[in-house]
């Protein structure tokens, strides 16, 4: 029998060492995102304080990382005005019940129905019906005609303004999409009663009976979440944002939000706990924001009133959609700023962490656009994989496969390190 060295022992328990902790922190990330999409936080929305539930549970992880504050509260107070649908709502067409989230949504803006209505339907694909369309425009609707619009579009999109100038609004518009409901946020309300349905749930069919109510709070308080770690250097800040927020809940159905964004939090959490473990070379600052899919309201208000100098950010990079990074990663801004874009992607090619980082331009698609307007160098990450759900009911943390999630991370590490 071979003697084995004490070298190779100790490489042996180094490795099993290694693969045990990059593990616990896999885990550690699923949680997160587990505890994020669970009932309690009701979609991390406005129904139920949903959206604060999951501050005071992103607070409290903050203070086991023992991260530090900018004064004397992890926490930044603001609000915002919202409006949401917060009750049962009961949808029967020609008398089968019809499931909010999955066969239609209410309109985000919209306020309550009470009522039955007959179907008028128009196909805005063809030209002979939009015309006709456009005579019963002229002439009028009564009071429970339902619009129906199938195949929502540019055309679809300029009828209710026709309505409006010819002051024949019908009692209800109803769009129709052809395999995916998106729902969204209004912080005003909608001139007109809206619902959206699956074409081939509405199609054919002559009546609707409908009820629900909605609740317009003009000032909702919310909270952005910050802490940060100390560097070797103090002088300057590395920045890691994410928002926390959703869509909420609509009636019964919940929107969970696993993909966009509990996976991008967790990432947050996921980084903070390596560097409260690992010095790094400056200031780290983690922040996660809410009203992103407001507006991106959470990090128009922090850029207004930051809680420490923004222009002494190094660099800020925002995570979004980290469920799955099969074919990579996508970075927002890479061509606004590239010589960091080409560190990056350099880094990558070192390790072969991801197939691919793509680079795209300038857009405002999420939280790091406030600051890139003032003038700090900010990078949106997305990752590119899964299967494409996206606000809707079945963005579910048991569909994220976290694919490449660790990859990614430890690019984001090298490139904070170098």
């Amino acid at each position: 029998m071979k003697r084995i060295s004490s070298g190779l022992i100790y490489m042996l328990l180094l490795s099993l060492f290694c693969h045990r902790a990059l593990a616990q922190d896999l885990n550690y990330a699923k949680s997160i995102i587990e505890e994020l999409c669970s009932e309690k936080y009701k979609g991390r929305g406005y129904v139920e304080q949903g959206v604060n539930k999951a501050a005071a549970f992103l607070e409290n992880e903050f203070a086991k990382l023992k991260l530090r504050k900018f004064g004397k509260s992890y926490t930044q107070p603001y609000a915002f005005p919202v409006n949401t649908h917060p009750s049962p709502i009961i949808c029967l067409l020609d008398g089968q019940t019809m499931n909010a989230g999955s066969e239609f949504l209410v309109s985000a803006g919209c306020s309550g129905v009470n009522d039955r209505y007959k179907l008028l339907h128009f196909n805005t694909r063809d030209t002979t019906e939009m015309l006709l369309l456009y005579k019963k425009i002229e002439q009028g609707f009564d009071a429970h005609d339902a619009l129906v619009l199938h195949f929502s579009g540019e055309r679809s999109s300029k009828v209710p303004d026709s309505c409006m100038a010819h002051h024949h609004m019908p009692g209800l518009i109803i769009f129709t999409e052809e395999k995916k409901l998106t729902h969204t946020i209004a912080t005003e309300k909608a001139e007109f009663k809206s619902l959206v349905f699956i074409d081939s749930a509405i199609a054919g069919k002559e009546n609707l009976e409908i009820r629900f109510e909605s609740k317009f709070e003009d000032v909702f308080e919310n909270k952005n979440i910050i802490g940060y770690i100390k560097g070797k250097k103090t002088d300057s800040f590395m920045v890691f944002s994410a928002h926390y927020d959703h869509l909420g809940m609509q009636g019964n159905a919940m929107f969970p939000g696993a993909s966009d964004n509990a996976s991008g939090c967790s990432m947050i959490l996921y980084l903070a706990r390596y560097f409260s473990e690992h010095k790094p070379p400056c200031n780290m600052v983690f922040i996660l924001f809410s009203g992103e899919e407001a507006g991106l309201i959470g990090s128009d208000y922090f850029t207004s009133f930051p809680t420490f100098d923004i222009h002494k950010i190094k660099m800020l990079v925002n995570i979004d959609i980290m469920g799955d990074a099969k074919n990579g990663i996508t970075v927002v801004n890479g061509e606004v700023f590239k010589d960091k874009f080409d560190a990056l992607v350099k880094i990558n090619q070192e390790k072969g962490y991801l197939p691919e980082v793509r680079i795209r331009g300038k857009a405002r698609n999420s939280d790091h656009y406030h600051f890139s307007e003032k003038g700090v160098p900010a990078f949106f990450i997305y990752s590119m994989g899964g299967a494409g759900f996206y606000h809707d009911v079945f963005d579910k943390a048991n569909t994220l496969s976290l694919t490449n999630y660790e990859n990614t991370a430890k690019l984001l590490i090298d490139f904070v390190n170098r």
